[in-house]
């Protein structure tokens, strides 16, 4: 992992980039510019291409849809920072600022992403109308000898980093239907910082308890769709009950899919996506001037 995210890799890649307080955002705008705004989060490792099946779909429903990398994955930048909390929810906030975005947004977030929702919702419950947790992580990762300064960073770069792109394969139910999958993958791996950004998450922001936030947004009574695959080995279903107590949601599990139920069975939860969104509410949503 050498090569750095330069203006020469911005210009010739796809979507937008826009500078934030630390560093450069990668992402991507569809829809209807008068449209509401839903905005797409991403889990632990994988960019924003994770969403392919779902952004354009909403897009063609009326909605201004928005995804976007965290910081240290795609082709954001991997500032040389704690990767925690502040900075996911900062960069939400700062993306919706430097957009012209104001009034609540949905948000549709998957694996970690939700925790990242959560945490925004919790931090600024008022630029939050509804929310859609797709095999969300629920409780707090047990992150071993990682932890550990040093031995944690010769285990990212000697095995974890490694076995990640092979690993992938385990969030579909099918895995055979996805072998490109993993080389996708290794696209970001090329560029300087993944490895210390993920290792840097995994300590400060995964092995967190996101259990408070989530309970923040069943005190704003804020309107939410649980969807959880029934193969899930990454976040186990057993989630799906904890979650479905503290929240209260629409809830529906996604059969023959794993963690990624928006990826193997996007008509399926396409469906589910617009029902939900659409449903009428009295909160103001946002409309993006972008």
């Amino acid at each position: 992992m050498t090569a750095v995210i330069n203006s020469k890799v911005r210009n010739n890649a796809p979507g937008k980039f826009i500078r934030l307080s630390k560093g450069y955002t990668h992402y991507e705008t569809a829809g209807a510019k008068t449209g509401p705004v839903v905005l797409f989060i991403h889990g632990f490792s994988v960019p924003y291409y994770m969403w392919d099946h779902n952004f354009r779909v909403l897009a063609q429903a009326g909605f201004r849809v928005i995804r976007y990398d965290l910081y240290g994955r795609g082709l954001s930048d991997r500032p040389l920072t704690i990767y925690n909390q502040e900075l996911f929810v900062i960069q939400i906030q700062e993306l919706l600022d430097a957009l012209a975005i104001t009034g609540p947004i949905h948000i549709i977030a998957t694996s970690m992403g939700g925790a990242v929702a959560a945490a925004f919702t919790a931090t600024h419950p008022e630029r939050v109308a509804k929310i859609v947790l797709i095999d969300p992580l629920f409780e707090k990762w047990r992150i071993g000898l990682l932890r550990v300064p040093l031995i944690g960073e010769l285990l990212m770069k000697q095995s974890f980093l490694p076995a990640a792109p092979q690993q992938q394969l385990k969030d579909f139910f099918q895995p055979e239907k996805f072998q490109y999958w993993a080389d996708r993958f290794k696209e970001q791996m090329q560029f300087d910082g993944f490895g210390a950004a993920l290792l840097s998450t995994l300590r400060y922001f995964i092995s967190k308890d996101p259990t408070p936030n989530y309970e923040a947004i069943a005190h704003h009574h804020k309107s939410v769709l649980l969807l959880w695959g029934t193969a899930d080995q990454t976040t186990p279903p057993v989630g799906a009950e904890k979650l479905c107590q503290i929240l209260h949601p629409e809830f529906h599990w996604i059969d023959q899919a794993g963690h990624l139920p928006h990826y193997e069975q996007p008509q399926i939860v396409n469906s589910y996506l617009r029902s939900f969104l659409m449903k009428q509410q009295q909160t103001t949503l946002a409309t993006a001037n972008i």
